[in-house]
Formats: C-alpha cells, structure tokens, sequence
C-alpha cells in the first residue's frame, strides 16, 4: 500500500533513515545511532507533511521503502512560483528491492509535485543502479548548478 507518512509513522521513518545512512555511508557512518534518531525524530516532528513530505510502501504492516520531498520555497521569479523539491531519503530495505516499489514512489512524488505548483524536483545520487531509475523517470544531469561547501569558518 503507498501513501504519504503521517506523525504515527516518525519513529519508523528515523528507523529506516539509520539504516539508509548506514547503507549510503557504510564504514565512513559515525555510529551514533541514538544521537541521530533523537535530531530525525525532532527535525520530522517539526517539519513532516509541512515542508518534508514521505512517499511510504507499507507491506505487512511495516514501511518497507520510503522517498522523501523536502519542498522549498525560493524568491518566485515572473514566469514561476519558486517552489522546488529536493528528493530525499530514498530507501527500500534489502529484501524489497528490485520489485518497483522505489519507481512507484518516485511517481507519487512527481505526481504530488505536479499537484502542488513544484517547478522542479532535484536529488543527488551516486549509486548507478539509483541514477538508472531516475533517468527512466526523466531526470537529467543540471550543468547550471554550482556551488561552495562549507567546512568551517576559517575559509
């Protein structure tokens, strides 16, 4: 079953974003697991089905995938309402994978961004199988974009 997250479902979702950033990160993820489930579960009771909306397959009664929209809300320019999305959190555990089920979610959240005035959707990915899904669903690689990571203050 699909649908959008709600309040009940923050402790599974910090779950699962624990066991996706240790699946993105894998030796370099710090291990503090407690710490991080404590700033997910605070950041999503502040900011879930305001300006973070999750995608959610439900199977057996337990979130098996997830694909997040962090909507944000840039100065509007004449032709457009300013509202971009970010993808986020996308995540399906091991034993779902390879079954649609992250494609699908990647569908709501196009179709949700259409629905909403979103002008368009970014992500970042490095995984090739990630990149090939997304690739089906239209995304392209932006050669506008620049910019500048910030380490400390000293630079």
């Amino acid at each position: 079953m699909k649908k959008i997250a709600e309040y009940k479902d923050i402790e599974e979702l910090s779950r699962l974003r624990i066991m996706q950033q240790k699946d993105d990160w894998k030796e370099l993820y710090p291990g503090k697991d407690k710490e991080f489930f404590n700033i997910t579960k605070g950041y999503l009771e502040e900011h879930l089905n305001k300006d973070v909306f999750f995608f959610i397959e439900i199977i057996d009664n337990k979130i098996v995938a997830t694909c997040g929209l962090q909507v944000i809300k840039y100065m509007p320019q004449c032709v457009e309402s300013g509202i971009e999305g970010y993808i986020c959190d996308v995540f399906t555990l091991k034993e779902y994978r390879k079954k649609g089920i992250q494609t699908n979610l990647i569908k709501e959240c196009i179709k949700f961004a259409k629905e909403n005035n979103i002008i368009e959707l970014k992500l970042s990915s490095d995984n090739p199988e990630a990149i090939r899904i997304y690739q089906r669903q239209g995304f392209e690689y932006d050669k506008l974009i620049m910019k500048k990571e910030i380490k400390n203050k000293e630079e």
